[in-house]
């Protein structure tokens, strides 16, 4: 199950090319896809993305701080605190971390849920890692990369 999903994730994703949004193309050309194509842990990667995307927010942001929450896995019960506490309470510095969102049916019906979101402004999926914000002042958009 999970291979046919990153299979069709695969034909969705998009690199650099046709990214229309000039934010995300500077976050994916120089922070995202290097990291991408390092030949690195899994794992090590999801630490220096999570790190770097933070930093890139952080200098993007006019109060020049960004606050990253990481959600390890997608439940009912998590979502309930998501959906009930934490999106009320973003700010466009605020920063939401989706590890493995296709890790389950029920986490990647949940993660689709949080990407339609109205509340949930950019949405970006690498698919082992999503990033949710929450800057009421842009415009809705969803973004699916992969390394180029």
């Amino acid at each position: 199950m999970r291979l046919f999903q990153k299979f069709f994730f695969l034909l969705q994703a998009q690199t650099s090319h046709g990214l229309h949004s000039p934010s995300v193309f500077k976050l994916y050309t120089e922070v995202i896809n290097p990291i991408l194509q390092k030949r690195i842990s899994t794992n090590d990667k999801t630490h220096e993305l999570i790190q770097e995307v933070s930093q890139f927010y952080a200098h993007e942001i006019d109060s020049g701080t960004v606050f990253p929450l990481v959600i390890p896995h997608l439940n009912p019960e998590v979502y309930q605190q998501i959906d009930q506490d934490l999106i009320p309470k973003a700010q466009s510095n605020s920063i939401l971390f989706i590890l493995h969102p296709y890790e389950s049916t029920l986490s990647q019906d949940i993660w689709d849920t949080l990407v339609d979101d109205p509340r949930v402004i950019h949405s970006i999926d690498l698919f082992d890692i999503g990033i949710l914000r929450f800057n009421q002042l842009a415009s809705k958009e969803h973004f699916m990369l992969k390394k180029s």
